[in-house]
């Protein structure tokens, strides 16, 4: 009989945090991919994303099939653990991130990432798709809904005090993708983690002197499914050490954000 085995370690000093998973499968028939879920708090199952979006590629070591996966969505300061969709199916055991800050993640790009400080957040709307219709000789109205209620949407506004962190704002939503705000439970702000879509953000200055870098950002979230996809690993200084010479690295990837997200 195959069994699959995940073992989480956390990497908090990691940017982002994540938690590394080791996946190894042992005994017949012999298994070459799997789906690793994460048990959230909520009780939800949840996949692990990949460079892919596709199952995780085993590779033979030995009489086994290992592979290395690295999730960087769990909830902050929460018990989460992970198994595989095989079945008889194993649990891990539970590991909790505990980072201190919140943070928005991008879950495509997770070194796109970055710590933020919260200058407030507005109040959560749930809207509802309804008419109100008045018939004749009626005194109550007849209303019709479409049975849901819609996601919460509101208005996230972050600090930064420097041209680094401003940059480091306009890299994470230059594509207009879906977000991870993660903010730790122990905060107690109501709000944890959410997948959420930042419609026109603005950028003002806290002093109203061109010397100064402090900005705020109003950031209009509504809150969205997890976006699907695979995610871009990160890179290390041996994948940049296959250009011969400065020049050729900066013809690869003339930006920063481009050598976080280029192919």
């Amino acid at each position: 009989m195959s069994t699959v085995t995940v073992v989480p370690t956390v990497e908090l000093t990691n940017v982002p945090p994540r938690v590394r998973l080791d996946v190894t499968d042992t005994g017949t028939p012999n298994l070459f991919a799997t789906t690793v879920n994460r048990l959230d708090p909520d009780g939800v199952l949840r996949p692990v994303r990949t460079t892919d979006g596709n199952p995780l590629t085993l590779s033979t070591s030995g009489s086994d099939r290992v592979g290395l996966l690295y999730d960087y969505e769990m909830p902050y300061g929460a018990s989460v653990s992970y198994s595989t969709v095989e079945s008889p199916g194993t649990v891990s055991a539970a590991v909790t991130v505990d980072e201190s800050r919140a943070w928005l993640v991008h879950p495509g790009v997770p070194a796109l990432s970055m710590p933020i400080t919260i200058a407030s957040i507005g109040a959560r709307t749930r809207r509802a798709q309804r008419g109100v219709f008045y018939p004749m000789g009626r005194r109550t109205p007849v209303v019709q809904t479409d049975g849901q209620r819609k996601a919460a949407e509101y208005s996230l506004n972050i600090y930064t005090a420097t041209d680094d962190q401003r940059e480091q704002v306009d890299a994470l939503f230059d594509d207009a993708g879906v977000v991870l705000l993660n903010v730790p439970a122990s905060k107690g702000w109501g709000i944890t983690a959410e997948y959420v879509s930042v419609g026109d953000m603005s950028e003002a200055r806290v002093a109203n002197f061109l010397g100064y870098t402090d900005r705020t950002w109003e950031l209009p979230l509504v809150v969205v499914d997890r976006p699907s996809g695979g995610s871009q690993s990160q890179r290390t200084l041996a994948d940049l050490l296959v250009y011969p010479t400065l020049t050729d690295l900066q013809a690869a990837y003339p930006t920063l954000a481009d050598v976080l997200a280029g192919p």
